[in-house]
Parts: structure tokens; sequence; C-alpha cells
């Protein structure tokens, strides 16, 4: 019996550990800004300081929905949003923290479909960028669509 149990709980916390963690707008919403130099820029800028719980996150798998985005027409990259492109997401206030650059691991023909402002769910890998302009501060890595909401 204590074996059963032991095993039992060995699969469960395997299960849990490689489970991805479902992250909200708000947890994203949760950074300050500071004036700091960008080397690359040759100039000082605003840089975002991230939360303590963010920071824990990054390198982690993670789950996020938000509306659809298209970057590139290839569909590889793009991003996701907490507001609706056509409601205009910096026009209503939010700003770079409701926005996240998604790269998109392999292909997945249901993505070259896509409209803008489908709301769908993806998991990835996330990677918080400071300093690089190229980018967006939030980027999700190896990204795979999990489900289109609607």
């Amino acid at each position: 019996m204590r074996k059963a149990i032991f095993i039992f709980l060995l699969v469960i916390g395997c299960i849990r550990g490689y489970s991805q963690q479902l992250v909200t707008w708000a947890q994203l919403s949760k950074v300050k800004w500071t004036n700091g130099f960008v080397e690359s820029l040759n100039g000082y800028y605003d840089l975002p300081h991230f939360s303590s719980e963010i920071q824990k996150l990054e390198g982690t798998e993670i789950q996020i929905s938000g509306f659809y985005i298209p970057i590139l027409t290839e569909g590889g990259v793009f991003a996701l949003s907490s507001q609706p492109s056509s409601m205009c997401f910096f026009c209503s206030g939010a700003g770079p923290e409701s926005v996240i650059e998604v790269n998109v691991k392999g292909e997945d023909k249901r993505l070259k479909h896509l409209r803008t402002d489908k709301f769908i769910e993806m998991k990835g890998i996330l990677k918080l960028n400071k300093l690089d302009p190229d980018h967006l501060m939030y980027i999700l890595q190896n990204a795979e669509l999990v489900e289109i909401i609607r």
C-alpha cells in the first residue's frame, strides 16, 4: 500500500512539474519603469523592472490567452494582446506590458489562417526583454497554439 501511495505522489509531482503556469495580463502589468542608458541606442530610455512574481516565471513554460495580431505574413511571429487591435490597445491607456511577442515552434496551419483579433490561447517559454529595442518586453518562445477560443 505504501508503495502505491509513493508512486501516486511521484506521478502527481511529475505532472505538476511539467505543466505550464497559467499567466494573466494583470500579472504581466506588474512592471515599474525607470530611466536608464541603453548602449545599443546610445541614449536614455524607460526600462522595465519586472515584479518578482514575473521574474520567477522567466524561462518556464506559461500559458496565456489574448487577441491575435499578425506581425509577419508567414505566421511564425505575431503579437498576442490583452486588447483587440480594433480597440487600439495603446490608445486605450494600455502600455507595452499589454502585448507579448510570440515566436512559434515549427509550423501550425491553424495559425496561417487566423484573422486579426481572434481570441486564442498559447503556451511557450517566457523570456523577459529589458534592453533589446527590436523586440517586445515579453517574448513567448517555442510557442504552440493551445486553442482558438473565438
